[in-house]
């Protein structure tokens, strides 16, 4: 392996590490993973308090979160034109490549759940 290809694998590994670590802190916040949740069950796009209902968030948290989900890429936010003006949020395809892993950690809790009851 020549030189800049090593460093170019360096250069890739760290920026792999670097957003691994960023994903892992956003989800590990309060809440979280129950507005993923909540986003998950929705048919399509879900307006704030859709979210807020079936993840159990208060408003300040939900509103952190979604914007928290924004930032790193795992949601957009569609402004509706209407009357009063609404916003859905929708999974990206950044969420599709996680959703599996995602859903891994799902069932490894409830496995846990379920052999210990």
């Amino acid at each position: 392996m020549g030189e800049a290809t090593l460093a170019e694998w360096e250069s890739k590994n760290e920026i792999a590490f670097q957003r691994i670590q960023e994903l892992l802190r956003v989800l590990s916040k309060s809440k979280m993973l129950h507005v993923l949740y909540a986003l998950g069950i929705g048919d399509g796009g879900l307006r704030f308090s859709e979210i807020k209902k079936s993840s159990l968030a208060d408003s300040t948290t939900l509103s952190r979160r979604l914007t928290e989900l924004e930032e790193i890429g795992m949601i957009t936010r569609k402004e509706l034109s209407t009357t009063p003006p609404a916003v859905e949020y929708h999974f990206t395809e950044s969420y599709g490549i996680l959703k599996p892993v995602l859903e891994g950690l799902l069932h490894y809790g409830l496995e846990g759940v379920t052999n210990n009851s």
